[in-house]
């Protein structure tokens, strides 16, 4: 007999913590401080969401930390863009498309906190929780977007700075 409100196997989706989905560890460094840092920042303050809604946090607790995480993303794909741009990456355009896609991801999701009156959100457990996008939305960008196409570039960026320290 199936759960529908289960992710995986019989576990409801509330029960579950970041951590033990996915660590954060050297696994996801794209061999540069500050992007690494940039990405420990965006994934540590999506699991702080998350687990502020696994612990109960209504709407109204979670809604300034998804605003934060829409403040935060835009600037940090700058930089990489620009970094990108720098290092001549050719696969750029594509990246920079991909981002927009999760930008307005991020914007759908953030509208849709706004939508929720305080206290009236859908139960916990629901997969129409405001926990659950969250917890999406960051596998996401770790799972998707960091361990595949952020590591699409480590080599590019590797060689570029060869070829900055071979011409010195």
């Amino acid at each position: 007999m199936s759960n529908c409100n289960a992710l995986f196997g019989r576990l409801q989706t509330q029960h579950l913590a970041v951590n033990n989905l996915i660590q954060w560890g050297d696994h996801l460094s794209v061999e540069d401080a500050a992007i690494d840092a940039q990405h420990k920042a965006i994934f540590d303050l999506g699991a702080s969401v998350y687990e502020s809604w696994r612990g109960g946090g209504g709407v109204e607790v979670l809604r300034p930390a998804v605003d934060k995480l829409a403040n935060l993303l835009p600037a940090h794909f700058a930089f990489e863009e620009r970094m990108l741009t720098d290092i001549g990456y050719e696969d750029l355009a594509q990246h920079m498309a991909e981002h927009r896609g999760m930008l307005d991801e991020l914007g759908s999701m953030q509208e849709r906190f706004h939508s929720f009156e305080d206290g009236h959100e859908s139960p916990g457990g629901s997969l129409l929780a405001p926990g659950w996008p969250i917890m999406q939305f960051l596998l996401g960008f770790t799972v998707g977007h960091v361990m595949s196409s952020d590591m699409s570039y480590c080599q590019t960026l590797i060689a570029s700075r060869v070829g900055v320290r071979g011409n010195a």
